[in-house]
């Protein structure tokens, strides 16, 4: 029986063995903070990203502009824009992580885009400074961008669609960053991850979410022994688009109707509430688990605007974050 995820087991070369540039994604001020909301846009082809932090109802949504620089908004408290510079060429990913001893004084927040290099870039916030960008390697496939997910403190998680379309894996320790390593398959746009946040006992089970070559949703589960074989959970994706999943297994895409679609661990997906009064962007959407268990979903439109929404009104009631606009 022939599937759409192929494993890469038979291939002799990795494509992922490229040392970066520190030009490709520096280049632009970071820090700069501005009253309204980022200049020209969201780039064609990219979505948001969200993360959380430890003060309820506080998260942040990452988009970049048309000029290539990641920004970011911070809600719950303030929706300024402030840019973290960079040249990113696809969708950005984030998480947080830390231990909540009072809010946000152990927060730890990672973000990683493909520079024009096509390597993986990395960018973090301890709590007080922003860090610059630092290469992480690798040569993600054209208009796809990095995954990222964390299950315990110090704990990085990082995944790519390599140019040959298998999906790549490197992992940090809390000391040293790993080499990449193949996990096989055949994708076709920016993959998710995430941790399940509710499993109990805690595990560092890891759950990762890619478009296969037939349009379909698939998944690939790391047990904290050994990863999975490739599952299908149906679904038609949009073209270039990949999905979003938050840390209780919440997992959106845009269906090849151009709109959202919801899935939660049942045997069929549904369509949301609502949707944005603007048409979705031809891009991956974003996901995130809040500290209150709030599950919020944002994405790109065609006018250059993020929206978002949460569980409260069933996905109904969409609000704007502006944009980089």
């Amino acid at each position: 029986m022939t599937i759409s995820i192929v494993l890469a087991a038979l291939m002799l070369v990795s494509l992922f063995a490229v040392v970066s540039s520190a030009a490709s994604v520096t280049g632009q001020t970071s820090g700069t903070t501005i009253a309204t909301t980022p200049p020209d846009g969201i780039l064609a082809g990219t979505g948001p990203a969200a993360s959380s932090s430890f003060a309820s109802g506080q998260w942040y949504i990452y988009a970049v502009d048309t000029n290539g620089a990641l920004w970011y908004t911070q809600y719950g408290n303030s929706s300024t824009w402030t840019s973290l510079g960079g040249l990113a060429t696809a969708s950005p990913a984030a998480v947080s992580w830390g231990t909540p001893s009072s809010p946000n004084s152990n927060l730890r927040i990672d973000v990683f885009v493909r520079g024009t290099d096509g390597a993986v870039w990395q960018k973090y916030y301890n709590n007080t400074v922003w860090s610059g960008w630092h290469a992480l390697g690798g040569q993600l496939a054209s208009g796809t961008g990095p995954a990222v997910s964390s299950y315990s403190a110090g704990r990085l998680d990082v995944f790519a669609e390599g140019t040959n379309g298998a999906l790549y894996h490197k992992w940090w320790n809390g000391k040293s960053w790993s080499a990449w390593e193949s996990l096989g398959g055949h994708l076709t746009a920016s993959p998710a991850a995430t941790w399940d946040v509710a499993a109990s006992p805690a595990s560092n089970n890891i759950y990762v979410f890619v478009r296969g070559t037939d349009g379909a949703c698939w998944s690939k589960v790391w047990s904290g022994a050994a990863w999975s074989g490739w599952h299908s959970l149906g679904g038609q994706l949009e073209p270039n688009t990949g999905p979003a999943v938050s840390q209780d297994l919440n997992l959106f895409v845009q269906g090849i109707d151009g709109q959202l679609w919801h899935w939660n661990g049942g045997t069929t997906w549904g369509t949301l509430g609502g949707a944005p009064p603007e048409t979705l962007s031809t891009a991956s959407p974003g996901a995130v688990l809040l500290i209150d268990d709030n599950t919020i979903v944002c994405v790109g439109t065609t006018s250059g605007n993020v929206w978002y929404s949460g569980p409260t009104y069933n996905f109904n009631d969409w609000s704007s974050a502006g944009s980089p606009l």
